[in-house]
């Protein structure tokens, strides 16, 4: 996991299962478009215009952030996935983006085998241990302030 695997989007791409997988690996957002699907090569987000031909300028340094498209997707991700883009976004204004990255580490190992979960999957592509950040959305949230306090006792 490296600050080039941070997609423009805020999105960590390290974590996505095109770049995970073994077979027509994808190189992330601003890596080689060398196996990357088709949708993000002509992606709206890391081609928009306003960006002015910087591929890899991060949204939020952007004078419409939070324009329509991250909206869309902010909506999308955090629904089916648990992942906030925003969230993203704040962390990396806070904390700079190394230490943001630091964290993504921290946050995404799976506890079993070392690897990195899939944003996109219940399970460790690697072991089949459990996504509990995945898992977490599907938890109605007066549960989930029980299970918070619960775990800090």
């Amino acid at each position: 996991m490296k600050t080039k695997d941070i997609a423009p989007c805020g999105l960590n791409c390290s974590l996505c299962l095109a770049y995970q997988r073994d077979k027509n690996h994808c190189n992330g957002c601003n890596g080689s478009d060398d196996h990357k699907a088709y949708h993000c090569i002509e992606c709206r987000i890391r081609n928009c215009e306003e960006k002015k031909g910087s591929k890899k300028l991060l949204c939020s340094k952007c004078k419409k952030y939070p324009c329509r498209r991250i909206k869309d997707l902010e909506k999308r991700y955090t629904n089916r996935y648990n992942v906030s883009i925003y969230k993203n976004f704040k962390d990396i204004k806070i904390f700079g983006i190394r230490e943001f990255i630091k964290n993504e580490k921290v946050k995404w190992q799976c506890d079993k085998c070392g690897k990195y979960f899939c944003m996109h999957r219940e399970k460790c592509l690697f072991c089949g241990n459990p996504n509990l950040i995945y898992i977490e959305k599907n938890i109605p949230k007066q549960f989930k302030l029980l299970i918070y306090f619960d775990c800090a006792i």
